[in-house]
């Protein structure tokens, strides 16, 4: 299979920069003429016409910068200057410097995020588990099962496999954070168990939760894989191996999400 290019040129950089100058050259006109940039008169329509495509290209930059590394603190600051410059009541000094912090950000964190990418980082597909799952739970999650879905899709199935097991892991270590109940999960050193002893632990405790017919059958089927595709030399996880346990994954994950209240 062929590696694919990033689904969101370099290009994008520039037209925020583009899109950025022209909200304020637009702001500054407005201004030397007295009109309101939220009024129904002509620079309110141009500056919405520039916020809605300075938006757009933010919202291309975030779904693909959103799987990689990128400095979290720079992306909120880069976030924070684009609304200031999308305001209708911000200074124009102020979006003037707004535009500037965005040249800088850009060139510093954002472009070397995007240089060298050759496998997409978003996949086009969500067949192991549908981001929807996911959404509105925690960062992580959506990082963990993009790459699942994304390995899935590269047929990568060794790697999905372990990105399933890492992602069940991390949802018991949460059910048990969110119960109060962390430290019957922990060793003397507080460090969490190995994936065995947490589904063992959490397949017999009985008071706290009830789990459903299928998340019990499940979760031993992720630790074998799982197990498998990290630590068996000679074994290779194949298409068939992951479909196998993706039905029960989906329940899995609605399961305990909702019994930690996370969704």
């Amino acid at each position: 299979m062929q590696s694919k290019k990033a689904p969101v040129p370099s290009d994008d950089t520039t037209f925020l920069l583009k899109h950025g100058g022209e909200l304020v050259d637009v702001a500054k006109t407005a201004q030397r003429n007295k009109k309101s940039l939220s009024g129904d008169n002509f620079y309110g329509q141009k500056f919405h016409g520039f916020v809605v495509a300075t938006r757009s290209v933010m919202a291309r930059l975030d779904k693909v910068l959103g799987a990689t590394s990128i400095d979290s603190t720079a992306w909120d600051d880069l976030r924070s200057c684009v609304n200031t410059l999308c305001s209708t009541s911000a200074k124009p000094n102020a979006e003037a410097s707004a535009l500037k912090q965005i040249k800088l950000l850009t060139e510093t964190v954002v472009k070397p995020s995007l240089e060298g990418m050759t496998a997409s980082p978003i996949p086009e597909s969500e067949q192991v588990l549908p981001l929807e799952v996911v959404k509105n739970t925690r960062n992580y999650f959506t990082k963990v099962i993009t790459q699942a879905n994304g390995c899935y899709e590269h047929q990568w199935f060794d790697a999905c496999s372990v990105m399933i097991r890492r992602f069940v892991e991390t949802l018991i270590v949460e059910l048990y954070a969110a119960k109060g109940k962390a430290g019957e999960i922990q060793d003397s050193n507080g460090d969490f168990y190995m994936l065995q002893k947490l589904i063992d632990a959490t397949l017999n405790e009985k008071k706290t939760w009830n789990l459903g017919r299928e998340t019990k059958k499940t979760l031993p089927l992720v630790k074998k894989l799982g197990d498998r595709a990290a630590h068996n030399r000679r074994y290779v996880a194949t298409k068939i191996d992951v479909d196998e346990i993706i039905p029960g994954l989906r329940v899995v994950a609605d399961d305990l999400l909702h019994l930690a209240g996370i969704k």
